[in-house]
């Protein structure tokens, strides 16, 4: 009997160290560059509306009012910098209130649509209400984008006849770059 948890520790042992462990090595090289698509202000720039450091992040200052349609013409336009072409798209991240607030049944919707260069239609996030809750756009397809060419991020807004003033809406949408 003394003899086995011997013989099973020993056993233990010899498959423990018959593991094998090896590693492989990757030194990765990161360049800081300028992005090639940025935001520029548009010709409908709203007041108290905020332009961040090289352009890649914006704030808009946006309204809306009770049972009328608010149009932001260009408020905002999406700027390829590069002599390439690359490509885009929208991305819904976030939006605050929450489902479940009655603070969402003020608004009716907020949509922001993506026109080219000549004014036409290219894609849309349109945000919608259903009571208490928010309608959430899908992702855009990718757009291409030409070679130092800007678009327009064309906006509109609405609230429900009777909105409560000074309710906020905060949505926060990515704008994906293809390189």
């Amino acid at each position: 009997m003394k003899f086995l948890p011997l013989l099973l520790t020993s056993m233990l042992i010899a498959t423990a160290s018959a593991a094998v462990y090896y590693s492989v090595i990757m030194e990765p090289a990161v360049t800081i560059t300028e992005a090639v698509i940025v935001f520029a202000q548009g010709g409908d720039w709203p007041t108290g509306s905020t332009m961040g450091t090289n352009n890649t992040w914006v704030s808009l200052a946006l309204k809306a009012y009770p049972n009328a349609t608010l149009t932001y013409e260009e408020p905002l336009n999406v700027s390829n910098t590069d002599s390439a072409n690359h490509s885009f798209r929208l991305r819904h991240v976030s939006i605050t209130p929450a489902n479940g607030n009655p603070d969402v049944g003020n608004f009716t919707f907020i949509n922001f649509v993506v026109k080219n260069a000549v004014g036409n239609s290219q894609a849309s996030l349109n945000y919608t209400t259903s009571g208490d809750n928010w309608n959430v756009p899908s992702t855009t397809s990718y757009l291409t984008l030409p070679a130092n060419t800007q678009w327009i991020i064309y906006i509109e807004t609405k609230a429900v006849a009777g909105a409560t003033k000074d309710i906020e809406a905060s949505i926060v949408i990515a704008v994906d770059v293809q390189e």
